[in-house]
């Protein structure tokens, strides 16, 4: 995981680090009251995850490179990317600035663009053979994956255990005003040392919502996973076996995204 840690990190901005997630169960707790899928226990493979939450200097390489936000091939994943972007050439700019800020104002549409870019520049420097958007080096981790990656075995519900939410385990409540450099809460890491699953932005994932999909096609709603600096310290959002959804196409200055790597 290091050298590729190390591909990433001279590819985007540190900081950057891969952590690996061994493959295990997931209990996925029941959504039909909020039109999402029952739940139930599943299984995941090995995967890495990006350790931190992508940031503002990360996706503006994206948006600054000649051959990234402005090239219309990274949005063909789907005849609903493009036609999102047919009307939005620019990338919003991000509601609050500092280059180790997560990014805020990224559509899932964006962040799936963002990964088939970085994707084709990974797989030059690391000899994987790009054929489809399931074949992607790097996308956004599914729902099962992002779980695994904030509680692995533990029963949770936050990635530190059950111990209440405070200041120095996560961003929330608004007790920042805003999102904060996303290596500031090494005490609220999951078991695999991955920061931010609880607080600071809420995350978009691969899977559809309310059909356990990861089919990158329609406008249908993703699962978002997380909770956020301005949700509430006792909501349940901040809980990470906690599930909802959102519309692909918001940008919102609460949610951004983090990448994985399928071993």
């Amino acid at each position: 995981m290091n050298s590729y840690s190390q591909q990433i990190e001279k590819l985007l901005a540190s900081p950057f680090e891969w952590c690996y997630i061994n493959g295990g169960s997931v209990i996925l707790t029941d959504a039909v009251d909020r039109s999402g899928t029952q739940g139930g226990v599943f299984t995941v493979g090995d995967f890495a995850i990006s350790k931190y939450l992508i940031t503002n200097a990360q996706f503006e390489r994206f948006v600054e490179d000649p051959n990234g936000y402005a090239n219309p091939s990274w949005w063909a994943y789907s005849a609903q990317a493009m036609q999102w972007r047919q009307t939005r050439k620019r990338a919003q700019g991000t509601a609050f600035s500092g280059t180790k800020l997560p990014r805020t104002r990224v559509s899932w549409f964006e962040s799936m663009a963002f990964c088939a870019w970085l994707s084709q520049s990974f797989a030059r420097s690391s000899g994987f053979l790009i054929e489809a958007v399931t074949t992607w080096p790097i996308r956004l981790p599914s729902e099962l994956e992002w779980q695994r990656a904030a509680l692995g075995d533990s029963a949770g519900p936050y990635p530190w255990g059950n111990a209440p939410v405070d200041e120095t385990r996560a961003n929330c409540a608004n007790w920042a005003g805003q999102p904060t450099t996303v290596d500031s809460h090494p005490a609220g890491a999951s078991p695999y040392g991955v920061f931010d699953m609880s607080g600071n932005l809420a995350e978009w994932c691969l899977t559809k919502w309310g059909t356990d999909g990861e089919d990158v096609t329609g406008y249908e709603y993703r699962n978002v996973r997380g909770g956020a600096w301005n949700i509430d310290a006792m909501n349940v959002f901040l809980q990470a076996n906690d599930r909802y959804g959102h519309p692909p196409r918001g940008r919102l200055n609460d949610c951004g995204f983090r990448i994985a790597l399928p071993l």
